[in-house]
């Protein structure tokens, strides 16, 4: 049995604009894997562009496992990336991982084989030279926008208003700007008491919110194009002085923790999910000592509530990866079979196939049709027996019925019942790393504590 994976992905343009439905795409592939015979699961970005990988998390996570499948199912190849270097580099990764990718609602789509992966690379890119084309149309409306100092977004700047398509500033708004630049410097920059301050003078506004503001150069005057390091002067008016701003400037950099970046391979990442919120929780190291640190921990324990000093999640524990490699070695034997006993049988609705009978009652109403337009039964009779075929037919189409399926561990039950800790010590962390996501799905912890572990 094939192991699948099933991506699907809609932007928040493309859901405003076309309709289009990530239900829709889960239905199409969820089929397809029924009646290939495939094991699968999902993932799934709502909301956002394929134009790039880095936002898209669950394409980053499934990619991570990309070693565990044997294929990676999309509708349509735009679901998946329009992006020639990024399609590529999926390409890459997967082939190198022994996968292949295909496109079921296009079927010249099909990285397995040669003519499939032909067209894989056309099709990629004409959709970056439609992308290409339209972000250059687009640039040079908003380059011309902005030469006349027009807006190009409608979205309101905090401390602006935007009047005949140009900002001015806002008195009321502005004023609070510079008190918060202002307070902030007081208490020497300390972000908490900075928040609380910013919660009671800014209401509605969130943690997010503040730091946006507080490294906001259009409050100089400087106004900086969207995601890129380019900087208009003579657009946006200022609202403060220099000083001001760069006195918080250098207060944030004399805060920040001198850390130097490593590519150092975790063994756990795209694996360990917080048992509070279910978030997927995010690796951090701490390579300050000789000895590498990789640790674990939520993301929204370290967010605030919207106009609250309340945090998203509680579990503020971090959680040590040896501690977690240590724990599975010593129980993955017993976590597997405890596993093992309680998801042997996954009962699930399914609608009945119930095709013969309906096909039948189809074909029932045809001939009362064909009856009552050649007069050999009366109107009574030809709506007494429609409404009776009818009712039969809805109840044929909407019956469900309950469905045991046995999943398959014969992959795990074999690894759990060798001398893992013989073998282990004797795999280079690329292979610790392809060990454990071949076995694990999700590991969920709470406190710094190992609370459930789920297997593929």
């Amino acid at each position: 049995m094939k192991y699948v994976a099933c991506y699907a992905r809609v932007s928040t343009d493309e859901q405003a604009r076309f309709g289009f439905s990530i239900q829709a795409q889960k239905d199409a592939l969820e089929k397809y894997c029924k009646e290939k015979g495939y094991k699968y699961e999902f993932y799934i970005d709502e909301g956002i562009s394929a134009s790039s990988m880095k936002k898209r998390k669950a394409l980053n996570e499934m990619l991570s496992k990309a070693n565990v499948f044997d294929m990676i199912l999309f509708t349509k190849l735009d679901r998946l990336s329009r992006n020639v270097l990024d399609a590529n580099n999926i390409n890459k990764l997967l082939i190198d991982n022994n996968c292949t990718m295909k496109a079921i609602d296009e079927d010249d789509v099909d990285t397995s084989t040669a003519d499939g992966t032909f067209i894989f690379n056309l099709k990629v890119s004409l959709a970056q030279r439609e992308i290409g084309k339209t972000s250059e149309r687009i640039k040079f409306v908003f380059e011309n926008k902005r030469q006349n100092g027009e807006v190009t977004s409608g979205t309101k700047k905090y401390g602006y208003n935007i009047i005949n398509k140009k900002f001015e500033i806002n008195q009321i708004e502005s004023s609070n700007i510079v008190d918060l630049y202002e307070y902030c410097l007081k208490v020497n920059g300390n972000l908490t008491k900075t928040y609380e301050y910013f919660i009671i003078h800014f209401p509605g506004k969130g943690y997010d919110a503040m730091i946006t503001y507080l490294h906001d150069t259009s409050y100089i005057g400087k106004y900086k194009l969207y995601r890129k390091n380019i900087y208009i002067d003579n657009y946006i008016p200022r609202i403060m002085n220099d000083d001001l701003f760069f006195s918080v400037q250098d207060l944030f950099k004399k805060r920040e923790k001198t850390s130097i970046r490593t590519s150092n391979i975790s063994l756990f990442s795209g694996l360990t999910y917080c048992n509070i919120c279910k978030n997927r929780m995010f690796k951090k190291e701490d390579n300050r000592s000789s000895k590498k640190l990789i640790r674990y921990c939520c993301d929204n324990a370290s967010r605030r509530k919207v106009g609250s000093m309340e945090y998203k999640c509680d579990n503020h524990k971090l959680v040590r990866e040896e501690y977690l490699e240590k724990y599975l070695l010593d129980n993955i034997s017993n976590l597997a079979k405890t596993y093992i006993s309680k998801n042997s049988i996954k009962t699930f609705n399914a609608p009945k196939d119930n095709s013969k009978e309906i096909q039948q009652i189809e074909n029932k109403i045809c001939k009362l049709k064909d009856l009552y337009l050649d007069d050999l039964i009366d109107k009574n009779t030809y709506k007494n027996d429609y409404e009776k075929l009818s009712k039969k037919l809805n109840t044929l189409k909407n019956e469900i019925q309950t469905i045991d399926e046995k999943k398959d561990f014969t992959k795990i039950e074999k690894i759990v019942n060798l001398d893992i800790n013989k073998i282990y010590c004797l795999l280079s962390i690329d292979e610790k790393r392809t060990f454990w996501l071949n076995i694990i799905d999700k590991i969920y912890i709470e406190n710094g504590e190992i609370k459930e572990v789920t297997f593929l």
